[in-house]
């Protein structure tokens, strides 16, 4: 393997591992009132950093393929670029799972928010238990 397939596969290990981090509202635990509730999407970071460097490799080698002298190395710097763009994008498309964020006014007054990926059983108004993430009906 070449130096710089080392530092590239390196540097996509970096970049993996600071993608990764935990939900907001994961360690919460508690009892409180339900105040509202937002519907969003999530992109899997991890999927766009593969799609994005899987794209540039892709594009690089196609437009590398195209032409001679300088216009090959434009050709093929060209694709890696579009390449990059199109990758991020489709592969982010392709991880993107649903979540809803459950904003709880907790006992001691300060809202705080629980994202949570499954239809939350629960509406704005209900006293709620809040334990590592998971919104259930207090009873």
């Amino acid at each position: 393997m070449t130096i710089a397939a080392r530092w590239m596969l390196a540097l996509l290990a970096a970049v993996l591992v600071g993608c990764a981090s935990a939900p907001p509202g994961a360690g919460l635990v508690g009892t409180g009132v339900v105040q509202s509730i937002s519907e969003g999407t999530e992109t899997d970071q991890a999927a766009n950093v593969l799609g994005a460097v899987g794209g540039a490799a892709l594009g690089a080698w196609l437009g590398s393929n195209i032409g001679g002298g300088t216009g090959q190395t434009i050709a093929t710097a060209a694709g890696g670029v579009a390449g990059g763009m199109a990758g991020s994008s489709v592969a982010g498309k392709a991880g993107a799972k649903l979540y809803w964020d459950v904003r709880v006014r907790f006992e001691d007054g300060v809202d705080r928010v629980v994202r949570v990926y499954d239809r939350p059983a629960v509406k704005p108004g209900d006293r709620v238990n809040v334990a590592n993430g998971v919104v259930t009906l207090a009873r």
